[in-house]
């Protein structure tokens, strides 16, 4: 994969995803966004706090990134994206078609719905994504595979910067589809 290519493809991807939270989930009611499907499982308001609070953390990641390029204003250098393999790893059991269920790390599980402000959580969500989108544009100007980013498991455990800007989206794209799936399981009981 190329780099400029894979950020072309990583917004366009952002895009539907911001799309997608303003025309599914944010005309919703709090009841709605707060329902969960059955015991043990995520709300809509919880898929997505879950998101903020993980990503939250890779987004200031990369604004630190973005912030040392300073007003750099040349053309950007293309280049082939390798990942290693750790990024290899997160992409494969992350991805939307993954089967493997993996249990949220404590410091990204999202409190009860009942506990959160749905019309905070989605604004918050919204910001992150739009922030993320951005920054992705102006990152092609460092070299992804050089360019290391923390974990939140770490400075120990670091990830190559091109497999931390597709494992946010394909994080993002796995709940979402759970949080359609939520959607999609309690119309048939919430008004």
């Amino acid at each position: 994969m190329q780099k400029l290519e894979t950020a072309r493809n990583l917004q366009t991807r952002l895009t539907v995803i911001i799309d997608t939270v303003e025309r599914e989930f944010a005309p919703l009611s709090d009841a709605q966004l707060r329902t969960k499907p059955a015991p043990g499982k995520w709300s809509i308001v919880e898929c997505l706090q879950h998101l903020n609070l993980a990503e939250r953390y890779y987004v200031r990641q990369l604004q630190h990134k973005s912030e040392r390029l300073g007003l750099v204003e040349h053309s950007p250098d293309d280049q082939t994206i390798e990942s290693d393999f750790v990024g290899r790893l997160m992409l494969r059991m992350l991805d939307p078609k993954s089967t493997i269920k993996l249990p949220a790390p404590g410091l990204v599980r999202p409190r009860s719905a009942s506990d959160l402000d749905p019309a905070s959580v989605i604004s918050q969500f919204l910001e992150l994504q739009t922030l993320q989108r951005e920054l992705t544009g102006r990152l092609i100007y460092l070299d992804w595979n050089q360019e290391k980013v923390p974990t939140l498991f770490g400075n120990w455990l670091k990830m190559r910067l091109g497999d931390v800007c597709q494992m946010l989206v394909v994080h993002t794209e796995r709940h979402m589809q759970q949080a359609m799936r939520v959607k999609a399981e309690i119309a048939t009981f919430v008004g």
